[in-house]
């Protein structure tokens, strides 16, 4: 009987034991990253639907957990995937990501994958490049098992267009694959198996997640969704359905897909410990006739415009993160991995050997802070340079190049105030000149970290499996060019007692017939603080400047500035959809040159302190050297940036009159 007494307790404690490490098990949360494919904000009804299509699958996710309208993305497809995959800038992966990713990528799937997750990708692929089979496919990456399509969707129409050829672009197809074995065609890719392949991934997504639920292992599933990239053709089933079209249809599509996926992990009992996030990889479908909608903001994908890159994104967990919460706290896509790692416990299993440009929301979403870990995004282009920047509320464009219409071509440099400004149409880098700095500042560091970890290289990538170089053997990089970033010569002469009155242009003054000249590629500059056309009136103790505008259907105030020029201080109120502060200047003379400072006011958006950014411009007229016999206006302008940030000084030239 003492035996028996003795197998008992010890049965007991057995029980105990594997029934406290299945609950300790269980505290890993499931994670399910649902990925659509160019879909804008308009699209959503909890962000305004456009088209009137009721989205209340994806409604529910941000009702019961929080809804971002601040969410950020890389401007393309594979950029994009990169980034929420690696946790990094896409550009960190390749001097042309295009290319391919290496495998010495680490993805959220491999990290998950370490600490007991099982994995499976069901859609979009297209991190591989042309020559992914057998050398780049999802298995290789981190994930257990995929099926779907390895690039992009639009391929899906090739093999309907009259004089395609697979001898020189293989037809598409439907692949799937699991670990440890290369992947297996499984149907062509076409306009009709294009309509079912989101349904049938989805479907594949349900039947893991009820695998994994029963076997009670914590599971990540990657449902990239292929809808709304063109051509947006609906599922049969919804076809015809909303009365808005393809588009509206398919997006119809989207959310029963999407419910699909949260039904099955209510009936699996397992949707309180499940974090799902849903977010999109790309702003609006650009082409038509599947147009998207970007919402409130202006823009398609292909873009750094808030229509591109500003995207939904709705997330759940309703063991952590509280329902109900809306936030335009910024968050960016590349901040999703260090997050799940976060809360799958792991935060050591993200990487050190590489610039990780995710951080930690956790915090955040949970509401156990109110603002983001995030303050500022950089955004480039494929080769690495620099498109725009956004801190706050502000959004500085480097080189302001879209496919928008566009009636200042020339106008490279442009600040966007978002919150008075969302759709980007006024160029404010004049009224707010303390932003830049701290725009150039974020863009210093981002520079420095490439000395640490170097750039993929292109040869490199293409010699995959990639050796990391080591820590601190980079080079520095420049990822812009801006007149202010050159070493100004000395000063030209001054002209002697000037009066600067007159009307002034920065067009360049050709003095050579087109069919002789080869015309320079414009540096993008920040120019003088006043515009390009001015017009100024110059007593000997006033100096009245005008901004010179013309803005069809406009009934505004003229953008006016008067600077005393006896030693007093000067006020001057511009209205740019704000209630300022004046600014206030005072103005010296030293060797024929006017110097005018300011101080631009500020208000902090975080505390709602006053500060303020101080301005110098310095005015010469420099003498005639050849035809037409009139002097140059050159102002030279110093800008210091707010909170420490980098200071800029650049030179303006402007001609008399227009030529």
């Amino acid at each position: 009987m003492r035996i028996l007494h003795t197998i008992k307790p010890t049965f007991t404690l057995v029980l105990f034991l594997l029934a406290t490490s299945f609950s300790f098990a269980q505290k890993k949360p499931n994670v399910i990253l649902i990925f659509p494919d160019n879909l804008g904000v308009g699209e959503v009804a909890a962000y305004g639907g456009a088209r009137g299509v009721p989205t209340p699958n994806i409604d529910r996710i941000g009702a019961e957990g929080i809804r971002l309208t601040n969410f950020n993305v890389e401007y393309s497809c594979t950029p994009s995937r990169i980034a929420i995959l690696t946790g990094r800038y896409a550009v960190r992966a390749g001097e042309d990501y295009y290319s391919g990713t290496t495998l010495w990528e680490e993805t959220i799937a491999e990290r998950l994958k370490s600490i007991g997750y099982n994995t499976a990708l069901f859609g979009k692929w297209d991190l591989g490049a042309k020559n992914w089979h057998g050398k780049r496919e999802p298995t290789q990456q981190g994930f257990d098992e995929w099926y779907g399509i390895p690039g992009t969707t639009h391929v899906s129409q090739f093999p309907t267009m009259e004089g395609f050829d697979p001898s020189l672009q293989p037809a598409p197809y439907i692949w799937e694959g699991t670990t440890g074995s290369p992947s297996k065609k499984v149907k062509p890719f076409n306009p009709e198996t294009r309509r079912t392949l989101d349904r049938q991934a989805a479907e594949k997504g349900v039947a893991f997640i009820k695998n994994n639920a029963e076997n009670e292992t914590p599971f990540f599933l990657y449902y990239a969704m292929t809808q709304l990239h063109f051509p947006a053709l609906p599922h049969p089933d919804k076809a015809g359905t909303t009365g808005a079209g393809d588009m509206g249809d398919s997006m119809a599509d989207v959310d029963y897909n999407v419910g699909l996926i949260l039904d099955q992990l209510k009936a699996s009992g397992i949707e309180d410990n499940t974090l799902v996030i849903w977010c999109t990889d790309n702003g609006a479908e650009m082409r038509r006739p599947w147009r998207g909608s970007p919402g409130p903001w202006r823009g398609y994908y292909n873009s750094a415009m808030e229509g591109g890159i500003r995207t939904p994104a709705v997330i759940r967990w309703p063991d952590r993160i509280k329902a109900g919460q809306v936030s335009n706290e910024m968050v960016h896509e590349v901040d999703l991995f260090t997050t799940i790692l976060n809360a799958a416990g792991a935060p050591e299993n993200v990487p050190k050997d590489r610039n990780i440009d995710g951080v930690n929301q956790l915090p955040f979403l949970e509401g156990k802070q109110n603002h983001s870990n995030r303050e500022s995004a950089i955004f480039t282009q494929r080769f690495g340079q620099i498109m725009a920047v956004k801190w706050r509320d502000w959004k500085l464009w480097y080189v302001y190049k879209t496919e928008m219409p566009d009636s200042e071509p020339d106008n490279l440099v442009r600040l966007f105030d978002l919150r008075v400004d969302p759709r980007e149409e006024i160029d404010v880098k004049d009224y707010y000149p303390g932003v830049i700095g701290i725009m150039d500042s974020i863009v210093k560091e981002y520079e420095a970290t490439f000395i640490k970890h170097p750039r993929v290289s292109a040869s490199a990538n293409a010699a995959d499996p990639y050796v990391a170089p080591p820590m601190n053997s980079g080079k520095a990089v420049q990822t812009y060019t801006r007149t202010d970033r050159t070493t100004l010569g000395p000063r030209s002469a001054a002209m002697a007692n000037p009066d600067f009155s007159g009307a002034w242009s920065t067009a360049v003054l050709h003095r050579v017939s087109v069919i002789n000249r080869t015309d320079e590629t414009p540096i993008p500059t920040l120019g003088s603080g006043w515009g390009d056309q001015i017009s100024i009136q110059h007593t000997p103790n006033q100096l009245e400047l005008e901004r010179v505008v013309f803005i069809p259907r406009e009934i505004q105030q003229l953008v006016r500035y008067r600077f005393a020029l006896d030693g007093s201080k000067s006020e001057n109120n511009i209205q740019m959809g704000r209630t300022m502060k004046p600014i206030v200047s005072k103005s010296n003379w030293k060797d024929n040159r006017l110097i005018i400072n300011s101080l631009y006011p500020f208000q902090d958006s975080k505390t709602g302190e006053w500060l303020s950014s101080k301005v110098t411009q310095t005015l010469w007229l420099e003498p005639a050297s050849r035809t037409p016999w009139e002097a140059t206006l050159i102002i030279e302008t110093t800008r210091e940036g707010l909170f420490d940030g980098l200071s800029s000084t650049n030179r303006t030239v402007y001609t008399k009159g227009y030529r």
